[in-house]
């Protein structure tokens, strides 16, 4: 089954206000961009030709096939490699970061309205700022069985941990951690604390993307790793699977269907 087409969009802050982050995937393809009053950061995939001609501000990065610039968060470190004239005369110059173009973009002069329209976005957004997901804290019985799961077999990186009063394991996953505690007097309990036959798919639950869904079974099956569901499509046509961590935790291993 071919992967279905998505879209997405967000606002992003910036040092100067927000940006418009937008990020679109199909199948073997993608591109992403961060749109400012002034002009648009965005991958590869964009011209600087027309854009030139119509005295548009662009700035573009370029990723490889190994690390393809998907989201507009990819965007942030990667380095500009072509600018319009429009961008160049913003301060814009090959090199710089796509954090650094955005932000020269958020500096340039615009015309007031759009402007206005930006701060009415802005303060329309919820005053709590969410800047990036963190952690995930379970509580667990046995420091050693959790360690072998998630490390071992999932493969995460175990990174150094603060000194607390109590024991516990950190596990690193991109700019995402999952934290660990050891049950203790302390503690809420550990494990899932659902019934067996409570524990759903559509209930509490946390997911990775794993290469493919289906060899990552049959290797989950050799280490008799308990299965919960799937196999089986979600409707955006990612191919999900759940499983059960030692201590009843659900966990969704999923990849985009082929």
């Amino acid at each position: 089954m071919p992967e279905l087409p998505s879209t997405s969009s967000r606002w992003i802050q910036f040092k100067y206000g927000y940006a418009l982050g937008i990020s679109n995937l199909w199948n073997q393809g993608q591109y992403c961009s961060i749109i400012t009053p002034a002009g648009i950061v965005g991958c590869g995939i964009y011209d600087l030709k027309t854009p030139a001609e119509f005295d548009q501000a662009i700035a573009i990065a370029k990723g490889t096939p190994l690390n393809p610039l998907k989201e507009p968060e990819d965007l942030l470190e990667a380095k500009i490699v072509g600018v319009t004239p429009k961008a160049a005369s913003f301060g814009i110059f090959i090199g710089m970061t796509g954090k650094e173009a955005v932000e020269k973009m958020q500096l340039a002069p615009v015309v007031v309205t759009v402007v206005n329209e930006i701060a009415e976005v802005e303060k329309s957004i919820s005053p709590v700022l969410i800047k990036a997901f963190d952690h995930i804290t379970l509580v667990v019985k046995n420091l050693e069985a959790s360690r072998k799961f998630y490390g071992d077999i999932l493969g995460l990186r175990m990174v150094p941990r603060p000194n607390f009063s109590f024991e516990g394991l950190w596990f690193q996953i991109g700019k995402i951690q999952i934290h660990l505690i050891l049950e203790y007097e302390g503690s809420a309990p550990a494990g899932n604390l659902l019934s067996l036959e409570k524990r759903m798919t559509r209930g509490p639950h946390f997911a990775f993307e794993v290469e493919d869904t289906a060899a990552t079974l049959e290797v989950l099956k050799k280490l008799e790793v308990v299965i919960i569901s799937g196999p089986k499509i979600r409707p955006d046509g990612y191919l999900q699977l759940f499983i059960a961590d030692p201590d009843g935790h659900l966990v969704e291993l999923c990849s985009p269907g082929k």
